[in-house]
This record gives structure tokens, sequence and C-alpha cells, in this order.
């Protein structure tokens, strides 16, 4: 090694101690996947950092220890994380299906000369989609980062499709108007992922440790929301499945209804309707009596369903 060479190496390390030095001194916002480990770009270098509390999940503001752990600091918020997001390519991907607690999606605009998607990629931190949805998702290099549901695409060719698939219709005979090819080609993995026999799901799985098996948690969860509702004389429209909850859109004598409903009981967060306070003295089946006794007098919340401040409202916490 050169005398110069030898100097340009110690000038490169005195850079990174420095830089290391100040990062020890600042807070930093990542986000966190199952694991506690996030990953920091120090003077060019990535490293890994365990977190505390081990279990936290999502978007956080954390206060360096040292070079190899990180304490949480509070949750970031919704303007924080659209600032980091934003430093990352926009790809547009159609949510196709759900394993144990993932979202994976497909790609959402053929051509993108950026990535080459082939089938399904999860979606790390998704929250609030459904099956289908457009959303944008930011891609760091190695992994889709959820951002937002396209609120420019038409919220009813992704209806359309959940209810295609609860009826098991063939991707051949799906015919609606506007349809993308995109949308076309997620709905038909999900169609022949739902419908393949158990043992070959089972041996795909084996075959490759990308290769995930569907669960039938959602046609559960289904059944458990129709069979309350039915019950009590209303018919399940659609569901949104919360970390608390479910987001539950139903039909009463020709008129469609939103509620928030605990995932365990299906005790009402949020009835959508004025009940003085009284929300969660009710259960999805009793609010439904509610409504058929209450016929015209109910105050409804909103034709399109619970408005977003409510949910705000009700999780404070992510809207800091």
């Amino acid at each position: 090694m050169t005398r110069r060479t030898r100097n340009q190496t110690s000038a490169l390390l005195r850079r990174l101690a420095a830089a290391e030095n100040s990062f020890l001194e600042q807070e930093f916002l990542a986000p966190v996947v199952s694991g506690g480990v996030v990953r920091v770009r120090v003077g060019g270098v990535i490293c890994k950092l365990r977190v505390e509390p081990a279990d936290f999940v999502g978007w956080g503001v954390f206060r360096p220890v040292s070079h190899t752990e990180a304490l949480l600091e509070r949750e970031a918020s919704l303007a924080e994380r659209r600032a980091y997001l934003k430093l990352l390519p926009d790809v547009r991907l159609v949510v196709c299906r759900r394993a144990r607690d993932m979202w994976f999606g497909s790609a959402g605009r053929f051509g993108d000369g950026r990535i080459d998607l082939v089938g399904a990629a999860p979606i790390q931190l998704a929250t609030e989609v459904q099956q289908f949805d457009v959303v944008s998702a930011r891609f760091d290099g190695g992994l889709f980062w959820f951002d937002e549901v396209d609120r420019r695409h038409d919220p009813r060719q992704a209806s359309y499709l959940r209810e295609a698939l609860s009826e098991r219709v063939v991707p051949t005979e799906v015919a609606r108007k506007g349809l993308t090819a995109e949308e076309r080609a997620a709905y038909d993995l999900a169609y022949w992922e739902l419908v393949r026999p158990p043992e070959e799901r089972r041996a795909k799985r084996r075959r490759g440790r990308h290769a995930v098996e569907l669960p039938v948690d959602n046609d559960l969860v289904a059944r458990r929301l129709r069979e309350s509702l039915s019950h009590a004389g209303a018919e399940l429209v659609d569901y949104l499945e919360r970390a608390d909850g479910f987001r539950v859109r139903y039909q009463v004598g020709g008129q469609h209804y939103t509620s928030s409903v605990d995932k365990n009981d299906l005790t009402v967060q949020v009835a959508g309707i004025c009940l003085s306070g009284e929300d969660e003295k009710f259960d999805l089946g009793s609010l439904v009596g509610v409504l058929r006794e209450g016929a015209g007098d109910v105050l409804r919340v909103g034709d399109q369903g619970i408005l977003e401040s409510d949910y705000w409202q009700i999780h404070p916490r992510r809207n800091r």
C-alpha cells in the first residue's frame, strides 16, 4: 500500500467515524417489520440496529444508544412517513391476495421498465387496503413499502372483483367494462390460488421458499360476519380488516351502512349511526335490530360509510 493510499484510507475512516458519532446524537425515522431490526445508512454504509421494544412493527422515530441498538421514541406521524416515502420511486401494484398478516400485490402497470415483477410480491406495512385495490408502493431496491390506496382508481372495479372471487367466477367469465389487463391478471392469480387443491398448494410451498399458501382466514371471517348479519336480517356487502377490528359494510332494507366492530366478539366500536355515545353496548347483530326498528329515524354518517376523521378519533396515535 502506497503512502497516498494509506492517507486516503485513513481519511475515509475518519469521515466514517465522524458520521457514526454524529448519528448517535440524532433521532432517525425508519420502518420496522417483524424481527425487531432496522437498517440505516451511516456515511454511505448500511448498518443494522436492534430496536426496543423488539415487538414493535410500523413506522417509528428512534434514538440510537449504540451503533447496534436503538430505542423507540414515538410512532412516526403521517407527514413524516410520507416525506420518507417520497424519496423512493413510486410503483403501482394491484393487491391480489393475503397470506397470514401480509398482503401481496401484482404489477399494476405492465411495461414499467424500472422493475420486472413476475407474480406477486409482499407489500410491507400495508394497512386499510382490500383485495384488488390499486395501491401506490415505494420500492427501495429490495422491498415494496405501502404508501396509499390510489384514490384516482375506480373502487367499483375492486368491489366487482371481490364479489366475483367470492362466487368463484372463473377468470375467463369475469366481465366488467373498464377492467385493466393488470386487474385481470391479479384476479387470475387470486382465483387459481384459491381454488387450487390443498395438496398442490403445499407442494408449491415446498418447491420454493417464496411460494406462499393462501390461508382460508378471509373466508372464515366473511362467513362469521355474514352469519351475524343474516340472523338479524341484514346482508354483508364487504368488510375491511384492521389491527383491532373490522369495518363492515352491509345492507338493511335496501339501505347501506358501515360500522366498525371488535375482532373478538363483534361488539360495536363505531356504529355509523347516532346512538348517543352508547355504541359499545351493542354487537353487530343487535345494531342491525336497532336499524330495523328505527327505520328512517336513524342518522347516517355519510353515504359512503364512516368518515375518515372518525377513524383518526378512534386511533389517535396514528395521527400524531
